[in-house]
């Protein structure tokens, strides 16, 4: 299935400022909005801090995910997914591919720290594919 992630390059500078905030650890946010057939439309991005502070590892207080999804619930909104970066290419990292199957199929969003490049990705069953990206104002 190809599926299309959609953001607006609000939320896209909002990233990556909080990328360049946060480096060299990897920043991290919760990405909530609408799935509707073969599109994730982004609706609601919330960073969250990266509680580890690590340049190679990401994770976010359990209790701030909790609410976070707590709230995106009473407005009516869908888990689409998470976004972090790296000091690496904009790929998942090993550590990413082990953790993405805790969370569904939802999509990640990853922005290299290093070239400002950034891609999504979603692993369904035991695969790996790449989501389609459209940015628009």
């Amino acid at each position: 299935m190809k599926v299309i992630l959609r953001l607006t390059s609000e939320q896209l500078r909002m990233l990556k400022d909080e990328s360049r905030k946060t480096y060299p650890a990897e920043a991290c946010a919760l990405l909530f909005g609408k799935l509707m057939d073969e599109e994730a439309v982004v609706t609601k991005v919330v960073v969250v801090s990266n509680v580890l502070r690590s340049p190679v590892k990401f994770e976010a207080d359990p209790q701030t995910v909790f609410n976070v999804f707590e709230k995106a619930d009473q407005e009516g909104l869908e888990f689409i997914g998470l976004f972090h970066s790296h000091p690496a290419p904009a790929r998942p990292s090993m550590v990413d591919i082990k953790y993405m199957r805790l969370w569904g199929e939802a999509i990640w969003l990853i922005l290299s720290s290093n070239d400002g490049n950034i891609a999504a990705f979603q692993k369904t069953n035991i695969n790996l594919h790449e989501v389609t990206l459209k940015v628009e104002a």
